[in-house]
């Protein structure tokens, strides 16, 4: 975008939003004439635990970490960026097991320095055999956020009397976007119920 100043042409830029919603590894590359960025960070959230005949718990959400940090003259400079893995869902049947955890995502220093963003995963429902699996319980809270740090939401237990699976930890909302729920947990029914999966991490950058 161009615009006029003191009759000279000169460009302007024009706000954007980067986002990683996929586990792995990337590069985060600064655009030219961005002068703020805020950088929102979520972990991953936990499985759902499964059952035979109860309820598996659901999962936790991922916690939550937010930066907003000068980039001026800064375009073209790298941050390296991780988003955790999602927590796997829980087996359902006799041997019912719970959800796994979530991975932790992060972004950290490349060719340009920030202080490190780390934001945990969540925990994975408990399993259930016949009775009330455990809730997930969220992974602790984030760090190296310079305006707000903060814990995932834990998961609900399982109804064991009801056979019916607790539902996932509500996903931690930011200012350009919400990270995922937890996992819900299994249901009963014929040879029981496996849990849901997590859900993957999340990176958004704002650039203005």
């Amino acid at each position: 975008m161009t615009g006029i100043l003191g009759g000279v042409m000169v460009a302007q830029f024009q706000a954007t939003t980067h986002t990683f919603a996929t586990a792995g590894s990337f590069t985060e590359t600064i655009p030219a004439l961005a002068t703020t960025a805020v950088i929102e960070v979520w972990g991953a959230s936990g499985g759902g635990g499964g059952t035979s005949s109860g309820g598996g718990g659901g999962g936790a959400s991922g916690s939550y970490s937010r930066s907003s940090v000068s980039v001026a003259g800064q375009g073209g400079k790298t941050m390296a960026v991780t988003i955790g893995t999602a927590g796997t869902a829980g087996a359902g049947g006799a041997g019912a097991t719970g959800g796994g955890a979530g991975g932790t995502s992060s972004i950290a220093s490349g060719t340009f320095t920030i202080s490190t963003m780390t934001a945990p995963g969540g925990g994975g429902g408990g399993g259930s055999v016949s009775g009330s699996g455990a809730a997930g319980v969220a992974g602790g809270a984030a760090t190296g956020g310079n305006a707000f740090n903060g814990n995932g939401n834990n998961g609900i237990i399982g109804n064991g009397a009801g056979g019916s699976g607790g539902a996932g930890g509500t996903g931690i909302a930011g200012v350009n976007g919400t990270g995922n729920t937890g996992g819900a947990g299994g249901s009963s029914g014929v040879g029981g119920g496996a849990g849901n999966v997590g859900g993957a991490g999340l990176v958004k950058i704002r650039y203005v």
